[in-house]
């Protein structure tokens, strides 16, 4: 039976190993390191990246315990171990084979530097601070701990807050509709997320061209053909011409003759809503009570068969047309809560990156970003 596990950490091959927790990810990586190590790599060739120090801590820490434990065990051991580790015969290690095995612990103790056991960030960072001008870096740049983020982060949506009560723009506009939907620590929450997800947004909006793009791009999104005013889309429908007061005459007769308990009383309701467009004037509460469920959903609209077929029907066509128009304007405030969120984001971003700027810092998320970019670049990548 092949073992997967032995697969993957076959020094020859490119893995990507994707499993659940506990299933042997890290056993496979030393595994892969020891079986570099016995292929003759230099200790200080191999680079192991993970994402917590505590997870590089403990991958050293294991991958020590296996090349220590090879440098003491007995011949007959230490043969089966590396057998079953290199999917190899028992007889295939000679004592040459057996020397080199039990030397690797004192070779990656005596390594300069130690094993490159890492984490992204502090592997980010060494290469940042080698290559800071093809970087785009300062040379001396520090990276922010957890109190320098926090000061930078309230500092940045203080300014926020200052642009935003200075402005009658978009800033301005975004920041009205935000502190007021939301209470406060939602509100901090949004500026939370708009920090960890700063690189994907700034990419969006300029996808869709800028701010000034961003309005047609999001209604574009939503299915509409432009930022719509949500309450007037309901107030349309909801209004004569759209509502016909002679129709709705009608489904008042027809109701009347139905159920007492539901079809009389809309029956006096789809009159009053006639009455109403007649004049011009619009009723929407009424006509949502004869349509539509407390709760925003369609209900039956005629309780019992002595209704007029044709006047059911008509109610129900009226019922639909509603829910488009619903929809639509569900959608229309979809697309402008996300035109606020982002021209929000786009100014906090602005705003986080001026404040670190000021202070000569970068936080994790820009030592990413920045590395990516720099193995990236042409023609810096070649050397770097």
């Amino acid at each position: 039976m092949i073992d997967p596990q032995r697969i993957a950490a076959d020094p020859a091959i490119s893995a990507f190993v994707t499993a659940n927790a506990g299933s042997g990810k890290t056993k496979t990586l030393i595994d892969r390191v020891a079986r570099l190590l016995l292929a003759g790599a230099a200790p200080e060739t191999i680079l192991c990246v993970t994402y917590t120090k505590a997870a590089a801590a403990e991958m050293q820490r294991r991958l020590f315990d296996l090349l220590g434990g090879w440098s003491v065990r007995p011949d007959a051991e230490l043969r089966e171990a590396l057998a079953r580790l290199e999917g190899k015969p028992v007889d295939g290690y000679d004592h040459l084979a057996l020397s080199k095995a039990r030397a690797l612990f004192a070779r990656a103790l005596e390594t300069p530097g130690g094993l490159k056991i890492q984490t992204i960030h502090a592997f980010c960072e060494k290469l940042l601070r080698r290559f800071p001008l093809e970087a785009g870096v300062s040379p001396g740049f520090r990276v922010m701990d957890d109190a320098a983020s926090a000061a930078v982060a309230s500092a940045a949506r203080k300014a926020v807050a200052r642009q935003a009560m200075g402005d009658a723009g978009p800033v301005a506009d975004a920041y009205a509709r935000f502190s007021v939907a939301l209470d406060f620590g939602s509100f901090q929450e949004m500026f939370a997320a708009f920090e960890t997800r700063r690189a994907a947004i700034a990419a969006y909006i300029e996808d869709c061209g800028g701010l000034a793009g961003l309005p047609g791009a999001i209604a574009a999104a939503c299915g509409l053909p432009g930022l719509l005013d949500p309450q007037a889309v309901e107030d349309a429908a909801l209004s004569p011409p759209a509502i016909d007061a002679a129709a709705w005459r009608r489904a008042a007769e027809a109701l009347r003759l139905g159920s007492e308990k539901t079809d009389v009383p809309n029956g006096l309701k789809a009159a009053e809503v006639a009455e109403a467009a007649a004049r011009g004037e619009s009723r929407p509460e009424l006509v949502r009570a004869i349509l539509f469920t407390a709760a925003g959903e369609p209900r039956k609209t005629c309780a019992t068969k002595q209704v007029d077929p044709a006047v059911c029907a008509w109610l129900t066509e009226e019922q639909e047309r509603l829910c488009e128009a619903f929809r639509t304007a569900k959608a229309a405030r979809v697309a402008w809560d996300t035109v606020y969120a982002l021209t929000l984001a786009a100014a906090y971003v602005a705003a986080y990156d001026a404040e670190k700027r000021r202070a000569g810092t970068l936080d994790f998320a820009d030592l990413i970003e920045k590395t990516c970019a720099l193995l990236a670049s042409r023609p810096a990548a070649a050397w770097v």
